[in-house]
């Protein structure tokens, strides 16, 4: 894989991370994002404008949103066999079985800053390889 296809690959986790949409131009790979946090009525119907657009020329562009709920909960129980720690492992699971899991496993992660940091990373390499795979079954590489 090139710089080129790695630098688009980390671009693209790191925009659908924070909730943004991306269209992968399926020959140049460049990356257009829409940015879903706009509030600005004058940019958002510019923005709305650009998608209008984008997506009459779909066929040009992979088109690469941030995962589904089901997909981000995966991720956490894949994060759990990462654990060499039973007891860390058995507390995470116990966040992600109770209500609100999302909530309890990211409060869990807040009392244990090197467990958080190893939580960040792998979502990281996660994600990463998630938005790989939708560009390979793209033959966008």
């Amino acid at each position: 894989m090139s710089i080129q296809q790695q630098a688009t690959i980390k671009e693209v986790a790191k925009e659908i991370t924070i909730g943004n949409t991306c269209y992968v131009n399926r020959k140049s790979t460049k990356i257009i994002t829409i940015d879903h946090s706009i509030e600005d009525p004058e940019q958002l119907a510019a923005q709305e404008q650009a998608v209008a657009e984008l997506e009459r020329k779909i066929e040009k562009y992979l088109k690469i949103e941030k995962l589904t709920a089901g997909n981000e909960m995966r991720i956490r129980k894949d994060f759990l066999d990462e654990l060499p720690d039973k007891s860390v492992r058995k507390q995470l699971s116990n966040a992600l079985n109770r209500k609100n899991p999302v909530r309890n496993f990211n409060q869990t992660l807040k009392s244990n800053m090197e467990l958080n940091q190893h939580w960040r990373n792998f979502k990281v390499i996660e994600y990463q390889r998630w938005v790989s795979n939708l560009m390979i079954e793209a033959y966008i590489y």
